[in-house]
């Protein structure tokens, strides 16, 4: 825990980071790229089948289902 209060510490008495104009805006478009695909990635189409299993899942929802634990007496 001493370590990292100890890190967080030097960061916080780190100088002020200054950025000129030139690499402020590099920044700020790199960021602005990275946003972008992030928001405009779609995601993937469900397989048919996975669609299927899924919408059955309603119906199956009052099934009885096997126990995942072996009965004790059976052994």
């Amino acid at each position: 825990m001493a370590e990292l209060e100890q890190i967080m510490a030097t960061r916080l008495n780190a100088p002020d980071v200054h950025l000129d104009h030139l690499h402020s805006e590099a920044v700020w478009q790199g960021v602005g790229e990275k946003l972008r695909d992030a928001l405009e990635r779609e995601s993937p189409a469900v397989p048919q089948r996975l669609s299927a299993l899924i919408a059955r899942l309603p119906e199956l929802d009052g099934e009885p289902v096997p126990s995942l634990v072996p009965d004790m007496e059976t052994h």
